[in-house]
């Protein structure tokens, strides 16, 4: 009677330890997985400034700065609104705005045309291949790690 009692507390205390440990381990897994995607999404974010910053022609940093400071006068605008006429005014300046600067870049690309040294043709993204395969590279594994 005494060895069975033992022998299924034994059972019960092995049991318990397993499943106290497994659950350890998913919840280490979990905070595992949550960092790796973490990482790779702050990974991709800087690949896509630094995409953004060469097709600019800018410097990462210089494009940062760019960046925070456009971001900064659009938050001020907005700030200043008083009701939501002002604020879609705003939105809708700030679109035609970025709608003016596309248009303008196209325009400059499309009225340059072939370059005649050596025969070279215009290249419309100076984002070279390395940066583009590393960039598809990073969306894989935040795809991978996230999904």
């Amino acid at each position: 009677m005494k060895g069975k009692l033992l022998g299924a507390a034994a059972t019960l205390l092995v049991l318990g330890a397993a499943i106290y440990g497994l659950n350890t381990w998913e919840h280490i897994q979990d905070q595992r997985q949550e960092a790796v995607c973490k990482a790779a999404r702050e990974h991709l974010n800087s690949l896509e400034t630094q995409a953004r910053a060469l097709a600019s022609g800018l410097s990462v940093e210089a494009y940062a700065e760019a960046e925070k400071a456009e971001a900064g006068q659009l938050v001020m605008a907005l700030d200043t609104a008083r009701n939501e006429a002002e604020v879609d005014a705003v939105i809708d300046k700030h679109a035609a705005a970025i709608e003016a600067q596309i248009s303008a870049e196209d325009a400059e690309v499309q009225s340059r045309g072939e370059q005649p040294f050596l025969g070279q043709e215009l290249k419309k993204q100076r984002i070279p291949t390395d940066v583009k395969q590393e960039f598809k590279r990073a969306e894989k594994a935040v795809a991978d790690t996230c999904g």
